[in-house]
This record gives structure tokens, sequence and C-alpha cells, in this order.
């Protein structure tokens, strides 16, 4: 029925699209093709990717010169090695107290920067830390996953260095129940109290079955050379409470969950390189207590979002879906940007591009498609600066190119 109303109304709209041009030249097939119009194909895209040489912030002063890990000392390294239901430690650090439970580790830092070497399998094993100082996890060909919990917990408020060793792949995941302990949070099954930055040319695969898929409740920095897919069936496949920033890498994120976020960024998401994309197939949550509603988005921003360069690509198609969904304002001058929404309007309305601040674009390329509402809607001002080579706007899909 839902169907048959939708084309009603596009007939209705053609029609009086036709009666208005009567007496001019315009051509049906131009008119039709408006509205019938098929979105850009949006994939998960695993390719390789040339990227500039990553080079660390050398002055102190920078505030970014504490997220690149080669300005800290790591002389002190104990060795993680995990064997199916057992773990073997070695290395000891004067400050760290490391404790085993079978092959869950609990660690509890007091000496400053240590980096923790983590191999090996486990199907019922865990890393948590404790601590206020920064430290290092390098990721040297580890599969972890915790039936009953977070696969890796930083319960310290202090940066984790998530170090992909060259050429290895990881694999991180949670369990569909998770046991909880008073007063601590483990909301994905990677998961940082503080923040979290990602460096080296490894892969990391994260599956997230019970909740988020890679969360901190402070911010999250990637940078070139990482390659990190997502894949969560329940909660939030990437989010960061305090703000996201992407430098670079090959980001990868899927996911299911109703009423779930793709990425999800509570603070600035600033996108600098890299390729990210975010593909959402969940619908939207209904709360028929508080008669409520909150729809999915591939990307949904509490702030603002600049794009200074990378690629990103969202598509969202489950019923109300976002491609980007932001709470705030949108600049973009440089990189691409594509945006797709192709679910049902069953409880929402998706939306390509929807932003509730003002949009600005000033460079790069932008797409937003919507099959069956607003490609676009900004509910402050739009800015498009003068110089673009097209711009093209349409009752689906609007481009606009630098």
């Amino acid at each position: 029925m839902k169907r048959f109303f939708y084309y009603s109304l596009l007939a209705v709209a053609l029609g009086a699209a036709l009666t208005s041009c009567v007496n001019d030249d315009s051509d049906m097939d131009d008119i039709l093709a408006q509205y019938l119009v098929e979105p850009a194909a949006i994939e998960l895209d695993f390719s390789a990717l040339d990227e500039a040489p990553d080079v660390p912030v050398t002055d102190e002063n920078d505030s970014a010169y504490n997220d690149y890990v080669e300005n800290s000392p790591w002389n002190k390294v104990i060795n993680i090695t995990f064997d199916g239901e057992a773990v073997a430690i070695s290395g000891t650090v004067p400050g760290v107290m490391v404790q085993t439970s079978g092959a869950h580790v609990t660690v509890v830092n007091m000496s400053g920067p240590v980096k923790f070497a983590v191999s090996g399998k486990t199907l019922n094993g865990s890393l948590k830390f404790y601590g206020d100082k920064r430290f290092q996890v390098l990721l040297d060909g580890a599969e972890i996953t915790n039936p009953t919990g977070a696969a890796i917990n930083n319960q310290g408020s202090k940066t984790m260095y998530v170090v992909l060793a060259d050429g290895t792949v990881n694999r991180l995941q949670d369990g569909a129940e998770y046991t909880m302990v008073d007063e601590e949070d483990q909301k994905a099954a990677l998961f940082s109290e503080g923040q979290m930055v990602f460096s080296g040319k490894g892969e990391l695969n994260v599956v997230a079955v019970g909740r988020g898929g890679i969360r901190s409740d402070d911010y999250i920095r990637i940078r070139p050379g990482v390659r990190i897919f997502v894949n969560s069936t329940a909660l939030d496949g990437l989010r960061a409470n305090d703000g996201i920033i992407l430098d670079g890498g090959v980001i990868n994120v899927l996911t299911s969950g109703v009423g779930a976020k793709g990425v999800r960024s509570g603070g600035p998401m600033t996108v600098n390189g890299g390729r990210l994309v975010a593909i959402n197939n969940g619908d939207t949550r209904v709360e028929t207590v508080e008669n409520d509603t909150t729809a999915c988005a591939a990307l949904y921003c509490d702030t603002i979002v600049a794009v200074n360069a990378g690629t990103l690509c969202f598509k969202a198609t489950g019923d109300g879906g976002k491609g980007l969904n932001a709470k705030h304002d949108v600049v973009i001058i440089g990189g691409s940007f594509q945006a797709v929404a192709t679910g049902t309007r069953e409880n929402k309305k998706p939306k390509g591009v929807k932003v509730d601040g003002n949009f600005a674009i000033g460079g790069g390329y932008f797409y937003t498609y919507s099959r069956r509402s607003d490609p676009l809607e900004v509910g402050g001002t739009m800015t498009v600066a003068e110089g673009y080579h097209s711009y093209e706007r349409g009752p689906k899909v609007i481009t606009i190119a630098y």
C-alpha cells in the first residue's frame, strides 16, 4: 500500500512538472530522469590506499604532540601471549602488576609509558587496564574473543595507543551478553575511558555482537597506514564522545543494529585524509511506551563536521536512515564526500544529508542522494563558494564539484 502511495505521489509530481512545461521545449526524458535516477554505488572498500608519509609532530607545544606514539619512550615492555584458555606473560616492570584468570588478563599500570605486546589467540579471554599513565598496546597477530564483555577494556583516563604491527591481521570480538562490574564501563568490544590513537601498518577487524565496536569516552585519532574493519550487529560501530580525527587509513564500518550509528562523534569530526566507508543497514528504533523514535545514520555528529581532505562514503539502507545526520555545522573545503539514503519512511524520513546548523562548501566533491525524501536538508544557511566546476540540484540528487 505504501509503495502504491509513493508511486501515486510520484505520478502527481510528474504530472505537475509536465503541465508546467507544456508550453516549452523541455524533454520528458529529462524530467523523468530527475525522479527515477539511481544512487551512486557505495560499497565497503578494502583496497590499498596511496597515502603521503605519516610525519609525527615533534613540537612539544603542538596540541597533537602527545597523540604520536613515537614521542614517548617504550623501553618498558611486557609480552602477553594468548593460547586458547591460557595466557603467558613475560617481562616485568616495576609499578606494573599483571594478574590472570584463565586467559583473562588484568593490568594495573602505575609506571608511566609501558608497551604491552599482545599476540596469540583465545576464544575466552580479555585484556583490562587500570592506571593513570598512558600506555601502548601493540597488536601483533592477536585474536581475542570475550564471550562475556569487551575484548580490550581501558579503565584509565590516559591515552591508549593502539599500534597495529606492520603486516599483521588482528581480531577482537565481544560477547552477546556482558557481565558488568559496578561503577565500570565497557561499552564496546574495544573500549577506552581515555583517548585512543591508532597507528601502524597492520589490520584490525572488530566484531561486535553485544555492544559497540570501537568506543572511547574521550576522543579517537586514526593515523595513516591503519586498516580497520568494524562489523557491529548491536550498537554503534565507531564512536567517540569528544571527537574523531581521521588523518588517514582505510576504515570500513558496517552496522545493522536498530537505531545504531555507523560512526558517531560527540565532539568535532575532523577529516584530514584517509578513506572512510560506513554502511548502516539498521531501522529506526521505536519506543512504544514513550512514543519516541531514533533513526539510524551512517555518520552522526553532535557538533561540527570539517572535511579538509580524504574520501568519505556513507550509505543508509534502513527505515528513516540518514547518510549523515549533523546536529551542528558541516564545512567541506576538500576531499570527496558521498552520502546515500535508500531506506523506507515508515517511522522517519530517510535523508542523504541532514544538517541542523549551517552547511558550507568551498572545495572538493559533494554528492548526496535520497530515494524517498530530500537529499539535503539544512536547518541554517547553505553557502556554496564560487569557483565550482559544476553544481547540479534535483529532487533526488545534489552534486557539487570543484
